[in-house]
């Protein structure tokens, strides 16, 4: 259930994150791990590089770009076509030798790979799969996402390595699912800088992805009150932006990520950054 805020405050938050959602487009996205995905044209090719920039979208995201960066490259021209073309896991040790992202290593990215050849073996693509676990009729995605992280980590075998389900997360750990949740943003968001590519999925249906920086940044504005960055905090915040907009209630997540990752609005507040901020008059803590 959304939180009550009084009508005049909701106006003021409304007309301010607006203001800030004109300000930061395309020009801006870097560091960001969409702008990977942003260099394929294929939409088959854009789904596979997108689960791999969100799954391990974790850390500094310059450090993300480039590690997921090196991946895509290794793969070749097109990652759909390495995954759909006899994909094996020994060849796969090989190629990818010596990768790391912060605590995961060639092991955790070969066992991703398997499940993403398993998902297109099986169904073509990544965006079938997930049509095929998908029910127009839910709330959100939380149990389509929850099917579908099952689905895929099924095709791990039957011993699936556990850093799957921190890279494949689902609500149904009680997770944020911050990185899945980004995923779908990118997938099922009809407008820049998204790619809207899964038109079966409705736009009202998607769930915050909360991070450190949203959670942080929403919280002084006074738009979430909880402590935990969990399901239920991002399932709460979303209700929160659908009084702004109910039918894309997450096309506020890249401008108030983008304070985050780009400094403009840290836990100490800095006086230089708060002065300029355009959410100052709405934000719960300004500096005097």
């Amino acid at each position: 259930m959304a939180y009550r805020i009084p009508v005049q405050r909701r106006e003021i938050l409304r007309a301010k994150l607006d203001e800030l959602v004109s300000t930061f487009d395309l020009s801006t996205i870097s560091p960001d791990p969409l702008e990977v995905v942003r260099k394929f044209d294929d939409p088959l090719d854009r789904e596979v590089s997108g689960l791999l920039a969100a799954a391990f979208a974790y850390g500094r995201a310059d450090i993300v770009v480039r590690n997921v960066s090196g991946v895509l490259e290794a793969m070749g021209p097109s990652p759909h076509a390495y995954l759909a073309r006899g994909f094996e896991p020994a060849e796969a040790h090989e190629r990818f030798r010596g990768f790391s992202h912060r605590f995961h290593k060639t092991a955790d990215l070969v066992a991703l790979l398997t499940c993403l050849a398993g998902a297109i073996r099986g169904h073509g693509s990544l965006g079938r799969l997930f049509e095929s676990v998908h029910d127009r009729a839910d709330r959100d995605v939380g149990p389509s996402l929850t099917r579908w992280a099952s689905a895929l980590i099924a095709y791990a075998g039957r011993r699936p390595r556990r850093s799957l389900r921190f890279l494949i997360s689902s609500p149904e750990d009680g997770s944020a699912c911050k990185r899945m949740n980004l995923f779908l943003r990118w997938m099922v968001r009809r407008t820049s800088p998204d790619l809207g590519q899964w038109a079966f999925v409705d736009p009202s249906q998607l769930v915050m992805p909360v991070d450190t920086h949203v959670h942080r940044i929403t919280t002084f504005l006074g738009l979430n009150r909880r402590k935990a960055a969990d399901w239920k905090t991002a399932r709460a915040l979303t209700d929160v932006l659908a009084t702004f907009d109910a039918g894309d209630p997450v096309r506020y997540d890249f401008a108030i990520c983008r304070l985050g990752v780009l400094d403009l609005c840290s836990t100490k507040r800095r006086k230089e950054n708060c002065d300029v901020c355009q959410l100052r008059e709405a934000c719960r803590f300004p500096v005097a």
